[in-house]
């Protein structure tokens, strides 16, 4: 059985591509066999079109087969992992393993982020599915009213249920490789909010992430709760944002930014995480920035102002104790024009707070960093011809971070959070304003 990926592109749905495991129970590190159909390479494997028609930064539109020791890391994005494969693997009775890899992307990935999915999930999705209302009457999911945000805020028992049902746990998620509860939702033009995919794309009037604490303990939800003041800290330091987060009674709602409304119609971009355009298969893999650094410099449509934000990001996550950092957490955002940019900063939060504790995952190379701590110096010294101008924006930085206290306290960050870093904060903004000239 083949695996067939669709993209959305040109205002619809395609098929584009197809993926065959060599042996279905080895997972996504067995061998496997990925190509575009003819159809489809036939429109867009010219000069022009194929690399922003491909379904990766690293495959473009073409007539090959290609014969991979592994599934390219792009499927591992549409792939349910963390939270939402629990649930998956309860719903289809699967034991967790390379085993389940192949039957969870084939029921799993009808509706993740970006502008791919595969259309055997799609169509393993029952319209006439019987799912409860909010006041407990049990419908056909295609009939569904949807739910009041009351009841999406308190975890009405009938939308835990529509949501099991309909299998909307976002894909590929992050926040400690996916542990914290997220949910794929729509809002329609009543204000109802619905499972993403349920509603056509002429009812939607919004598109919206919610995600919930990764556990019942008070510094799950601390963690979540500081997210959206975090996000607002990010804005008043330059970072790249995109719409603000919302935080009521442990749900954080966030606007999603891989889909446009507008005149009645949904644009979907592409979405890739930074471990699928690095070619890195793992979820959490521990590698090196330098890894993710080389993708932008390769991919990205203005490589040099990306890379200053990707660092800029990094210097952020290390002051404010963003521990989480790996590169599915970070991602490009790709346009049907081929322009191909850094998504808006997500999952952004004092992850240092969690209980379990958690070490840095991504870091720069030994020369350049010691025990969680970069020497920025060393880091700008990675990219030669790009020296003075990265130590001259990161001075520019450097200035800024040091009203970072202030900044964090108007944006609603709570007391002992700003007390914690701030010893973080002036040690980083002593050395970026340290930088020397050349």
């Amino acid at each position: 059985m083949a695996a067939t990926f669709e993209i959305y592109l040109g205002g619809a749905w395609r098929p584009a591509a197809e993926l065959t495991p060599v042996d279905e129970k080895a997972g996504v590190r067995g061998a496997s066999r990925f190509g575009y159909l003819d159809e489809y390479a036939a429109d867009y494997a010219g000069p022009n079109t194929s690399a922003a028609a491909g379904l990766s930064c690293r495959y473009p539109a073409d007539f090959q087969l290609h014969r991979l020791d592994y599934w390219p890391p792009f499927a591992l994005d549409l792939l349910p992992n963390g939270y939402g494969r629990r649930q998956w693997l309860e719903q289809l009775a699967l034991q967790d393993g390379p085993a389940a890899d192949w039957p969870l992307l084939l029921r799993g990935a009808a509706f993740p982020p970006g502008n791919i999915r595969i259309a055997e999930a799609v169509a393993a999705k029952d319209p006439n599915t019987l799912a409860p209302t909010a006041s407990g009457e049990l419908v056909p999911m295609k009939d569904h009213p949807g739910f009041d945000r009351a009841d999406v805020i308190a975890r009405n028992e009938a939308f835990v249920e529509y949501i099991v049902q309909h299998g909307i746990h976002a894909a590929g998620a992050s926040d400690v490789h996916g542990v914290a509860p997220k949910y794929l939702l729509t809002r329609d033009h009543g204000g109802a909010w619905h499972a993403e995919g349920r509603l056509a794309d002429a009812d939607v009037q919004s598109h919206w992430l919610v995600k919930r604490p990764r556990g019942e303990r008070a510094a799950d939800r601390k963690v979540l709760r500081n997210e959206a003041a975090y996000m607002r800290v990010a804005e008043r330091l330059g970072l790249k944002v995109f719409a603000g987060l919302e935080w009521e009674e442990d749900n954080l709602f966030v606007p999603r930014f891989d889909r446009r409304v507008c005149g009645g119609k949904v644009e979907r971009y592409g979405m890739e995480s930074l471990y699928s355009a690095a070619d890195v298969l793992e979820y959490g893999a521990r590698i090196h920035h330098e890894v993710l650094c080389g993708a932008i410099r390769a991919f990205c449509t203005e490589p040099d102002a990306e890379l200053l934000e990707y660092i800029k990001r990094d210097i952020v996550n290390v002051v404010l104790g963003n521990k989480d950092n790996h590169g599915r957490n970070t991602a490009f955002l790709r346009h049907e024009s081929g322009v191909v940019k850094l998504t808006p900063l997500y999952d952004f939060a004092p992850m240092y707070l969690d209980p379990e504790g958690i070490a840095r995952v991504c870091r720069w190379s030994d020369n350049a960093e010691s025990a969680g701590e970069p020497d920025w110096g060393a880091v700008i010294e990675i990219f030669p011809g790009k020296e003075e101008t990265l130590r001259e924006a990161l001075r520019d930085f450097g200035r800024l971070l040091e009203q970072l206290p202030e900044i964090m306290r108007d944006c609603g960050v709570e007391d002992d959070i700003i007390e914690q870093r701030d010893r973080s904060i002036q040690a980083h903004s002593r050395q970026l304003l340290a930088l020397r000239e050349s």
